[in-house]
């Protein structure tokens, strides 16, 4: 259900986007924190910053508060000079190195597409690329980093307050401003307030069961969701800044929380940037809401990475989190498919971590796996792939009925009859350098071939006849049989005019699809 209600929310904000009065719509970052001519796109209101550690999330973020003049804030509020210090005491030898630096951004804003400049070279100073008598674009910009109770200085300063003898102000929180936080939390508050006092404040919470505490005895992921909801619920037009967004927060209320950011998104007109290391918050917004920043290996720069998950996945925890899923019946289907996906993934540059193939299973299972793989919502990533003689069978109908308006993706290894004499019939042409491959040549394997037709010719009617042949020779050469296989179809899957090659190009297709999925 939820993920239903996120793809509505995509199709929606989407279409939103065009006709929102403001819209930040592009970064460039040079010479800041080793950000060279990075230049960051947002093409949707919900913006996900991904990437490994020190890979600039944090700077973009930081970036994005300083595009906008804010009202009612200090004039030493979401300006770089303050989001960007560099340290240069008057005394002593270390010092931060003063670089020009370059901010730009382009935005959409009521008046139309706008430009504007920060630059430092001695001082920080603004530009509007040569238009005249132009001002920065005015908008609310909040932002925030959700695990900032951590920070001992902040800790201190609230425990001071409650010693101090001066008056408190109070002030309720809203039901729009708990009502956010009331749709993620197990519980529901019958009061929250506000306590003041200067600059400083906390939050005192009473739940409906008659618990009473302050924000100083709640878990960090009430904290924070509590926090969250009372200082963007009321805003309207905003641009959302959040740092961490998954901290202290269980993967099911991350799931949860990016939908109602972008229920939130959608209902006040909000412009939403946040980073994360999570997957669930990578997958909770479409692919033009990901933006992953990456260290290229050679160069060393901090680069865009495409927003494939599984490059994702793969560079944030070393193996992805949604795997592309095959089923297939026993290890001579396994072998022939690894062998194919051994030219494919290195082709497209995808990791062997992204690919899970299942096995030893009949084809008359596969609906019962099917049904149980739709229970779980997994159809969309799985591929079953069945041998070739099960084409004109009702297998694939079944498989299809598991799961009413999905196309779940159904192929049918080469040839016509079992995998085995597929594989038979190719090693009985094969190549004298392909055979080389396979630790032997051309004559011999031929007379091997001959020598095992024979011997097998008056049981050539049994079913299990082509695997025994086929074990038989897989253990003259010295090999496991799926190992054979996997040679042989990668050899086959190189070659254009092989007959693989319908089964070559309808698995890449998928897994192309697979990979870009939004």
């Amino acid at each position: 259900m939820i993920e239903r209600r996120l793809r509505e929310l995509w199709d929606n904000l989407q279409g939103k986007k065009p006709h929102l009065p403001h819209f930040l719509s592009e970064i460039y970052l040079d010479g800041i924190r080793g950000l060279d001519n990075l230049r960051v796109l947002f093409d949707y209101p919900v913006s996900v910053i991904a990437g490994g550690n020190a890979t600039g999330k944090s700077t973009v973020l930081f970036a994005a508060a300083c595009a906008y003049k804010v009202p009612g804030a200090g004039i030493k509020d979401f300006v770089p000079s303050t989001l960007f210090p560099y340290y240069s005491p008057k005394l002593g030898d270390r010092q931060d190195i003063l670089q020009r630096i370059t901010l730009e951004f382009n935005y959409q804003t009521p008046d139309g597409i706008r430009s504007m400049r920060w630059r430092r070279s001695k001082g920080w100073n603004r530009s509007f690329l040569g238009r005249q008598n132009a001002s920065q674009p005015e908008r609310q910009v909040y932002l925030r980093t959700l695990s900032n109770l951590s920070n001992p200085s902040e800790v201190r300063g609230v425990l001071s307050m409650s010693r101090a003898k001066a008056e408190r102000e109070e002030i309720p929180l809203t039901p729009s401003q708990i009502e956010f936080a009331h749709q993620m939390l197990p519980f529901r508050y019958s009061e929250v307030v506000n306590l003041s006092s200067g600059n400083k404040n906390l939050l005192f919470a009473a739940q409906e069961n008659g618990a009473t505490y302050s924000e100083l005895h709640m878990a960090a992921g009430e904290r924070a969701l509590l926090r969250l909801s009372k200082e963007i619920a009321q805003l309207d037009g905003a641009l959302v800044l959040i740092d961490e967004v998954e901290a202290g927060l269980h993967p099911w209320v991350q799931q949860l929380l990016m939908l109602h950011l972008q229920q939130l998104a959608l209902r006040n007109d909000l412009q939403i940037i946040v980073t994360s290391h999570s997957p669930v918050i990578l997958d909770a917004v479409p692919t033009r809401g990901r933006i992953f920043l990456d260290r290229d290996e050679e160069s060393g720069k901090i680069i865009i990475r495409p927003p494939y998950r599984d490059v994702i996945q793969n560079a944030l925890y070393g193996r992805s989190s949604e795997t592309l899923k095959l089923l297939c019946e026993d290890e001579i289907a396994e072998g022939i498919l690894k062998g194919v996906f051994d030219l494919l993934l290195s082709k497209e540059r995808i990791k062997w971590e992204s690919v899970q193939i299942g096995r030893d299973t009949g084809a008359s299972e596969f609906p019962m796996h099917a049904r149980a793989l739709a229970k779980f919502g997994q159809l969309q990533n799985t591929i079953f792939i069945l041998d070739g003689d099960q084409q004109d069978r009702e297998i694939a109908q079944r498989i299809q009925a598991a799961g009413p308006g999905i196309n779940i993706p159904i192929l049918f290894l080469p040839g016509s009859g079992a995998p085995e004499n597929w594989v038979w019939g190719k090693l009985q042409q094969i190549s004298a350098a392909d055979a080389a491959q396979l630790g032997t040549n051309s004559g011999v394997l031929s007379n091997l071939m001959e020598q095992l037709d024979a011997t097998y010719a008056p049981v050539s009617e049994s079913p299990e006849t082509p695997k025994t042949k086929f074990l038989t020779l897989s253990e003259h050469l010295s090999r496991e049989a799926p190992e054979v296989c996997r040679i042989l179809a990668r050899l086959e899957a190189e070659r254009k005019e092989s007959d693989i090659q319908p089964f070559v190009e309808e698995l890449q297709r998928i897994l192309l699809q697979w990979r870009e999925w939004s």
